[in-house]
């Protein structure tokens, strides 16, 4: 099976009781059972979120001066804030005088490990989210949802968002099965800024803004920005998977951006 791109420029909107949607993950697209959509949340209107059995994340993509209720506090609803839903939580997302975009993402639950730590629900701001840098200082990435960063015991995703300098690139990689997830993780790349190109072994993919790109377990892949670099979602779900790294430059180790050990190098993230 080879990668699928998704124009989601392209999906159809349609009404909401408070703006637009657009599906954006279907049960037609190759993700089994993950589901997106993005929501356009018109000025001075709501939108209220019930998890049922599923686990969410929600992100604002643009906007500005929207609030957030979960658990009755109020956040920020802002460019780069977002929040995880634990199954049988509910959350309302209310704009301004600006519309909210917002991306919209629902997985089943993930059962193949357990955990000791209870899995939780939580509000985040990217801005205030700890940042890895890359060795060759080329990518720097940060989670919105990962379990070896304490912000919930979830294997139901791994989620971020990944910024690479002009030209810079990933090696060239593939994330397998595991005997407690043998379908292996739905993977995705979805651009927000720049310009690059996706190679697989029998093709390579220009990609810009909006572009959603599906790529199968097991399938080798890289991902290079043009001079424009790029700034991209990346997801995989279930957080239940094996990489392997062909020929990267830069090594596969990552550092805690802003940090000194004491030598003048960041310190490095030890993953369990």
């Amino acid at each position: 099976m080879s990668i699928t791109v998704i124009d989601t420029n392209n999906r159809r909107k349609e009404s909401s009781t408070a703006g637009t949607v657009r599906q954006i993950i279907t049960s037609d697209d190759p993700a089994r059972g993950v589901r997106a959509a993005i929501h356009e949340i018109e000025p001075g209107k709501s939108l209220e979120f019930n998890s049922d059995n599923r686990s969410h994340l929600l992100y604002v993509l643009e906007g500005d001066g929207g609030q957030l209720l979960f658990k009755e506090s109020k956040n920020s609803a802002k460019k780069g804030t977002g929040l995880y839903l634990e199954p049988g939580e509910k959350a309302t997302f209310s704009a301004g005088a600006a519309r909210l975009s917002l991306l919209h993402l629902h997985v089943p639950k993930h059962a193949g490990k357990p955990t000791d730590t209870p899995p939780s629900s939580y509000y985040f701001d990217e801005e205030k989210l700890q940042s890895l840098i890359s060795a060759g200082r080329t990518r720097i990435r940060s989670f919105w949802v990962n379990k070896e960063t304490g912000l919930s015991g979830s294997w139901d995703m791994q989620a971020g968002l990944m910024r690479y300098a002009p030209n810079g690139f990933s090696p060239r990689h593939k994330h397998e099965a595991t005997p407690t997830n043998p379908g292996g993780a739905v993977h995705f790349y979805m651009i927000f800024e720049g310009t690059g190109k996706v190679i697989e072994d029998t093709a390579t993919t220009p990609l810009g803004p909006g572009h959603l790109v599906l790529i199968p377990a097991g399938e080798w892949h890289q991902l290079v920005a043009s001079d424009t670099g790029l700034r991209y979602m990346e997801f995989q779900g279930p957080f239940d998977f094996t990489s392997t790294m062909d020929n990267d430059p830069e090594g596969k180790d990552w550092f805690i951006n802003g940090t000194d050990d004491g030598t003048g190098k960041p310190v490095k993230w030890v993953q369990s």
